[in-house]
C-alpha cells in the first residue's frame, strides 16, 4: 500500500532535553496504526510536530514528515492549513478544553469549515454537522448541537471532537488518547466508534495511546515508543502474540493485569534514579530491564524479524 503519513528520522529537544530521537514510522492510506508507550516517551510531542502545536520552547532539529509525499515542516502558518489541515484531522487528548466553552457545538463544529469552505453557507455546515453526530450514535443530533460544552458528558465530547476532525473530507484521522478519563462504559462505546471508524474506505488513523485493550481492537499495526524512538513495532496479532522487547512485553503483561494488581513490581518497568540519553546509541531501556547484557551498552541496531516485525533489542 502506498503511504500517506511518514515520519523519518524526526528529532526534536528543548532547551534542556532531547525529547525525539530520531523518531521514524509510516501510515499507509486505508491503515489504522497504534503508536503506545508509557507517559514521556514523546508520543503526543510527535504529533505535536506534525500538526505545529509544539509548546514554544520544543523545537524540531531534524527529520521530516511527509504527508502524502510533501514535507509539512517546510510549511507554517496557511500553508500548513493548505497542505494538512483540510485533509487531515486531529482529535486532542482534553477534549473539554479543546471545545471552546462560551461557543454552542454548532459554532464549535462549523466555524472552522465555513471558513475554510466560504462557498458552503452556515446552514448547509450545520446540517453536515448534525449528519455527522448522527453517524457517530447520537440520535438527537440537533439538540446537542445547541448545547454547549459543559452541558456535554465526556463520551458526547469525544463524539462531538470526532466529528469536527471529520467535517472535512479528510484522509487522516490523528487521535490522541481517545479513551482516557472515561468511564468503563462509555469506553467500550469509543472504542466500538473508532473500531467502525478504522473500516470506512479511504480514511487512515494514526491513534496515539497507553491502553492497549483499546489499541488491540482497532489497530492494523503498533509502533512500541520508548524514550523518544520506535523499539518494536509489528502486525497487531504480531505484538500482542510474539513480543521480542522486555518492555513490548512488560506494557502487554500490565495491560492484562486488574486493578488490584498493578501495584505488584515488574521488574521491566522498575524505577530507576537513572535519566536515559536518548541520544545514545545504546539502548535507552538498559537501566530498567532485567535481561540486560553487556551488549546492550554498545549500539544497538534494529532488527528485522520478518518483512512486517521489527525489533532494537540484541537479545
Amino acid at each position: 500500500m502506498a503511504e500517506l503519513l511518514s515520519f523519518r528520522s524526526l528529532s526534536a529537544e528543548d532547551e534542556r532535553h532531547t525529547i525525539l530521537a530520531g523518531l521514524s514510522l509510516h501510515v499507509d492510506k486505508g491503515e489504522t496504526v497504534a503508536l503506545v508507550g508509557e507517559s514521556g516517551c514523546g508520543k503526543t510531542m510527535s504529533i505535536g510536530a506534525l500538526f505545529g502545536i509544539l509548546p514554544d520552547d520544543v523545537e524540531v532539529t531534524g527529520g521530516s514528515i511527509l504527508f502524502d509525499g510533501e514535507d509539512v515542516l517546510l510549511y507554517n502558518g496557511k500553508g500548513r492549513r493548505d497542505k494538512l489541515y483540510r485533509r487531515a484531522g486531529f482529535v486532542p487528548q482534553n477534549t473539554t478544553d479543546s471545545l471552546y466553552p462560551l461557543m454552542p457545538v454548532s459554532k464549535v463544529m462549523t466555524d472552522a469549515y465555513v471558513h475554510n469552505h466560504p462557498e458552503i453557507g452556515r446552514k448547509a455546515a450545520v446540517e453536515r454537522a448534525a449528519a455527522l453526530l448522527s453517524s457517530l450514535g447520537i440520535e438527537d443530533a440537533k439538540r446537542v448541537l445547541s448545547l454547549y460544552p459543559f452541558q456535554l458528558s465526556g463520551g458526547m465530547k469525544q463524539r462531538v471532537n470526532i466529528a469536527s476532525a471529520l467535517m472535512d473530507d479528510i484522509e487522516l484521522l490523528v487521535a490522541d488518547e481517545p479513551t482516557s478519563a472515561l468511564d468503563i462504559h462509555i469506553r467500550r462505546q469509543i472504542e466500538t466508534l473508532y473500531a467502525s471508524l478504522a473500516d470506512r474506505d479511504g480514511l487512515s488513523m494514526l491513534i496515539v495511546s497507553h491502553d492497549l485493550g483499546f489499541v488491540r481492537s482497532v489497530a492494523d499495526r503498533i509502533y512500541v515508543m520508548y524514550a523518544g524512538r520506535i523499539i518494536e513495532e509489528g502486525l497487531c496479532d504480531e505484538i500482542f502474540s510474539d513480543p521480542v522487547h522486555p518492555y513490548t512485553k512488560s506494557l502487554i503483561a500490565l495491560g492484562s493485569m486488574n486493578a488490584r494488581d498493578r501495584n505488584l513490581d515488574l521488574p521491566e518497568l522498575g524505577y530507576s534514579n537513572s535519566v536515559p540519553d536518548r541520544n545514545s546509541p545504546s539502548c535507552a531501556f538498559l537501566s530498567r530491564c532485567s535481561c540486560r547484557r553487556d551488549s546492550c551498552s554498545c549500539s544497538v541496531e534494529y532488527f528485522r524479524l520478518s518483512e512486517t516485525h521489527f525489533v532494537r533489542c540484541v537479545l
